[in-house]
Order: structure tokens, then C-alpha cells, then sequence
């Protein structure tokens, strides 16, 4: 594979992952945000159906990749894990600055914090946990917030490429194990003396 087309496939790849993990943080923010109860359950579905297929995803690119390395050369597994690093390393961006859009742009930082504090609130009163001592806690907690300072966009955008790296150094031990495979030293066939 030349190195045009290495990188073309790379970021294609990265962009399919991102944009599955793009919309993932964008529905699990609205649910944070919207205060009720069963939404944010319904994120916990949604998070290991986003994981399960990450880790589907990572697996397939990598099995596509490992395919173009011809049996006598093999596929080392630090074949596989950089080239599951470098999709993750692309996504990551993508996933990073669509957060941050969303967060610093859209929502607004102080905003965010503000609904957070609402919804977070809400849900406690609704499931039945919100008694003296947990609101107590909540309104110390959220006063810590709203003084701290604001992280900036890049810090935000950062947090989600950390975030994909961390995910995919898991997956990547995983699948490249899996995938990986010694050289064949001799083909199938042997020839007669």
C-alpha cells in the first residue's frame, strides 16, 4: 500500500468511527441535559451499544488492513495497534471538536453548567434521592463549578481525542492480539526432489 493511499484510508476510517462517537456525545449530552430519568437509563444502553460497536468497527478496519500483508510476511501485532491508534487518533479529532462546538459554542460553558445543576436535580428528585444532606452536597459541588474557570475550547477538544486514545489503547490490545500472525516460513505446496 503507498503512503497516499495508507493515510486516505486512515482518515476515512477515522472519520466513520468519529462520526458514529460524534453523535454518540451529542445524544448523551442532550440526555445529561434534558433532566429525566429514563433518558439518562437509556444512555447507559446506548453507551455499550456504541462501545460494542466501536470495538466491531476497530476490528473490521484492522482485519482489512492486516489482509493486505501476504502470509509468508505475517502481520505483527504492532502492526495492528498502531494502525487501530492512528484511526482512533483521527476520530479522536473529530469527536473532540465536535464537543467542543457543542459545549463552548451552541450550549455556552456557563449555560451547561447552570442545566447540568437543573437536570442533575431533577433526576435525584424524581428517582427519590434528593434529601438535605444530597442537595446540600449538590449546591457545594455545583458552586465549585460555576467557579472554577472555564476549560478552554482546545482543552475540551483535547479531552475527546484522550478520551478515543484511551478507548482504542484497550480495544487495540485486544484485537491486535487477535489479529496478529507469525510469517509462514513455507507455503502449501512443496516441491518434489
Amino acid at each position: 500500500m503507498n503512503n497516499a493511499r495508507f493515510w486516505n484510508e486512515i482518515a476515512k476510517q477515522g472519520a466513520v468511527l468519529g462520526s458514529l462517537l460524534a453523535l454518540s456525545a451529542i445524544f448523551e449530552l442532550w440526555g445529561l441535559l434534558s433532566g429525566k430519568l429514563g433518558l439518562t437509563m437509556l444512555m447507559s444502553v446506548e453507551w455499550i451499544a456504541v462501545a460494542v460497536i466501536h470495538y466491531i468497527l476497530l476490528h473490521r478496519f484492522t482485519k482489512q488492513y492486516s489482509r493486505q500483508f501476504p502470509a509468508e510476511e505475517g502481520f505483527t501485532f504492532w502492526q495492528g495497534y498502531s494502525y487501530q491508534m492512528l484511526i482512533s487518533l483521527f476520530a479522536g479529532i473529530l469527536v473532540g471538536v465536535v464537543q467542543a462546538v457543542a459545549l463552548h459554542q451552541v450550549i455556552g460553558y456557563t449555560n451547561y453548567i447552570d442545566r447540568v445543576m437543573q437536570s442533575t436535580q431533577s433526576i435525584l428528585a424524581s428517582s427519590g434521592a434528593l434529601n438535605p444532606t444530597t442537595e446540600t452536597l449538590l449546591s457545594q459541588t455545583f458552586s465549585q463549578l460555576e467557579s472554577a474557570q472555564a476549560p478552554s475550547v482546545l482543552a475540551t477538544a483535547w479531552g475527546g481525542v484522550v478520551n478515543e486514545l484511551l478507548f482504542a489503547a484497550f480495544f487495540g490490545l485486544i484485537i491486535a492480539g487477535v489479529l496478529s500472525r507469525a510469517p509462514k516460513l513455507f507455503g502449501g505446496e512443496q516441491e518434489e526432489i
